[in-house]
């Protein structure tokens, strides 16, 4: 359950109610961040059986983590691809 008032809002992670402060502009996106880490949370509970809830976090925040590593590795390669096009393009002319 998601519940938003003008200074952030309020979500729900595996039974736990969680105040967290955003601009109006933040707010869906948090939203949306909130009910994944919720849905990712659920998911480990579910597959490790009696992962306590603390254990799901920690996993659910290691997994975002390696994502977020991943994501930033290839956005380095094409911004490398990038920059290599651009130089080639400013020889040739």
């Amino acid at each position: 359950m998601l519940v938003e008032d003008s200074k952030g809002i309020s979500i729900e992670i595996m039974g736990k109610q969680h105040k967290i402060a955003c601009s109006a502009e933040q707010a869906e996106d948090l939203k949306q961040a909130a009910q994944n880490l919720a849905t990712m949370c659920d998911e480990i509970k579910q597959q490790k059986g009696t992962a306590s809830s603390e254990r799901a976090l920690l996993v659910a925040s290691i997994n975002l983590s390696y994502s977020l590593l991943l994501a930033n590795k290839t956005i380095k390669g094409f911004q490398r691809g990038h920059n290599a096009l651009l130089t080639q393009l400013k020889s040739a002319l």
